[in-house]
């Protein structure tokens, strides 16, 4: 038997009320009129175990959390979604440990729902697959849950037009993939063989891809060959030691013409730290010069502002005032001693004391400050006279060994400068040199990189192709299928089937010769043949205990677009009776869950049945309006 998945209870709770569905028997039809939430019951469900849904308004306007208890491998869980949610809150009901909350979205830190519950069927739960099954590369896609459950659900939606979601290219991909895995057809160790030998692969041809670009700039770029670099680094490696060897001989002879100059030399040089020193005492005496300078035009100044004022006293000192020059009013009838002034008040033989006292002190500081700028000044030009001798020896000296190098060192000097660019010459050319075989050397160290990459994506490879080799002999499954699958659409009589089977290569339904995308929509055969494929694999997982093809399959509307004929109205029945002789042959080995409007009324009663009107839909305590109102799943 196939990986095990069974419903068991199904809650649905509104602000103020709850029901219970259960789903206790191998076969439980879900019936009632258009809009009383037969489709969002199947949709809870999924919703509950922390899938996306659709839902119809009264859904999504009254029910606040959907719980459902589940079976997986046999253990029971129950799970817990609030309305809006994206955590789902799992207990394990057995021992009542609380094991959530998972995410139903990519939530840090937090347990993804569809990874935990591939965990437990027992499954890979962090599988991913290349996105791209001829030539991968390290671009992968994961697998889920919910893209197992593609199988084990059959929606109205798509049970006409797509079988497992194949119209789509990226769920294609994955369809494929989960129909191996559940098969033995492939592995997670197959997979991930896969995944490696897709990243060896795509670096291959990005290490390629670089490689042919630095060749083609380098090809552009007029680059030499390395073969040609190599000649030219020797032949320049050999200019450039012969250079230097003739640079040393040029200034070995150089030197010993520079060994008779060496006396003038030193005497140049005595001669100039000389001039130095004599510039130097020369400034500090010109710097004391113009300092007494400066006090000597101050004092000056002073003396001259004195002996206006003397002038001034002696002019003035005969004139009696009775009145003041300035404001006019009389002072003649102060109260003044005899020696002092009718103005000021003054003293008159203390200002005149004054006076003259200050007007000596200067003369006398104006005389000393002028016999220390004589110093200075004599000084100042001693300075100067020797610093012009000393600069005409300099001269004299400087034109003598100008003069002599000019004859006997001038030729090597421009000998010396020649070889000098040469060899800076020849060494920007090894550098260039250098810089071009490091760029194909670069070339050659990725063309390398690529080769290595592709002779790991060949070992990976063979490594792959031995493991797929182990799981050859499971390819008969899809061979056994295909006569199970033929043997459930002849049973359903239809009037145009002739043979079926199931595509090899791309496990599709195969009906008449002709694929599922070339079945006319008229008819139904679509519908039909989805379904007929889906209870295929369904028998299959219940004989067969070595795939893990789970044994629960939940279909919605399976009579869509049959039709009411007589023929029709047959094919229908015989659906059903199906569903009941698997529940026959195998208790309960599987679990089946089918909502339509109704069932065959002559079918045996061994079943369960949920069945809705519009005073008691789905929802409880929301009655709905009425069939004449437009419903909106």
């Amino acid at each position: 038997m196939g990986s095990s998945i069974r419903i068991n209870l199904v809650t649905v709770k509104t602000e103020n009320e709850q029901a219970a569905y259960s789903f206790a028997q191998p076969v439980t039809f879900i019936t009632g009129s258009i809009g009383v939430g037969k489709s969002s019951l199947l949709e809870l469900l999924k919703y509950g175990l922390g899938g996306t849904a659709n839902l119809m308004p009264a859904i999504r306007n009254n029910v606040r959390f959907v719980e459902v208890e589940a079976s997986f491998q046999g253990h029971n869980y129950r799970f817990i979604r609030e309305m809006g949610e994206t955590t789902l809150d799992v207990v394990d009901t057995e021992s009542g440990e609380i094991i959530g909350p998972w995410s139903v979205t990519n939530r840090k830190y937090m347990r993804k729902a569809s990874q935990e519950l591939l965990g437990l069927l027992g499954l890979p739960a962090d599988l991913r697959i290349p996105k791209r099954r001829v030539k991968p590369t390290s671009d992968t896609v994961g697998i889920s849950f919910f893209d197992l459950y593609k199988y084990i659900y059959l929606g109205q939606n798509g049970i006409d037009t797509s079988v497992v979601g194949h119209t789509d290219r990226n769920l294609d991909n994955k369809r494929r993939a989960v129909f191996e895995l559940l098969y033995g057809l492939n592995s997670p160790e197959l997979i991930d063989l896969a995944v490696q030998r897709g990243k060896w692969l795509d670096r291959e041809k990005h290490l390629t891809a670089s490689a042919e670009a630095v060749k083609d700039f380098l090809n552009q770029a007029n680059e030499p060959s390395p073969d040609q670099l190599r000649a030219q680094e020797v032949e320049a490696q050999g200019d450039l030691e012969s250079a230097h060897e003739m640079l040393l001989a040029v200034r070995t002879e150089s030197e010993a013409l520079l060994g008779s100059q060496r006396e003038i030399r030193n005497r140049v040089g005595s001669l100039r730290s000389r001039l130095s020193e004599l510039s130097a005492f020369r400034d500090i005496t010109a710097g004391d010069v113009h300092k007494s300078e400066s006090l000597l035009a101050q004092l000056r100044l002073e003396q001259q502002a004195m002996q206006r004022v003397d002038v001034a006293h002696t002019a003035l000192s005969g004139l009696e005032f009775s009145a003041c020059p300035r404001c006019l009013q009389e002072v003649a009838h102060r109260s003044v001693p005899d020696d002092h002034c009718l103005l000021c008040m003054q003293p008159e033989s203390v200002t005149e004391r004054s006076g003259t006292g200050e007007l000596k002190r200067l003369s006398s500081q104006i005389m000393e400050t002028q016999a220390l700028l004589s110093q200075d000044t004599n000084a100042l030009n001693s300075w100067t006279v020797e610093i012009r001798r000393v600069e005409r020896q300099l001269a004299e000296l400087t034109i003598e060994l100008e003069r002599s190098s000019s004859e006997l060192i001038s030729p090597q000097l421009e000998e010396v400068q020649s070889l000098s660019m040469r060899i800076a010459r020849l060494e920007a050319k090894l550098e260039q040199l250098e810089s071009s075989s490091a760029r194909w050397s670069n070339y050659s160290s990725t063309l390398e990189e690529a080769r290595a990459a592709a002779s790991e994506a060949a070992l990976v490879g063979e490594a792959e192709a031995d493991l797929q080799a182990t799981l050859t002999e499971n390819r008969t499954r899809v061979s056994d299928l295909s006569r199970v699958f033929n043997a459930t659409v002849r049973d359903l009589r239809l009037p145009w089937y002739r043979s079926a089977g199931i595509d090899p290569e791309n496990y599709m339904p195969v009906v008449n010769g002709e694929h599922f995308e070339d079945l006319s929509v008229g008819g139904a055969r679509k519908t039909i043949v989805n379904l007929a494929y889906h209870l295929a694999n369904l028998q299959y997982s219940v004989l067969h205990d070595e795939v893990a093809y789970p044994t629960l399959l939940i279909v919605d509307s399976p009579r869509k677009n049959v039709g009411q004929t007589e023929e029709d109205i047959a094919v229908g029945r015989q659906t059903y009776l199906n569903f009941l002789r698997l529940q026959a042959e195998h208790g309960d080995a599987f679990q089946v869950i089918v909502a339509d409007n109704s069932i065959p009324g002559d079918l045996p009663p061994e079943y369960s049945e949920l069945h809705f009107t519009y005073d008691a839909p789905v929802v409880p305590g929301v009655p709905h309006p009425g069939e004449s109102v437009e419903r909106v799943r």
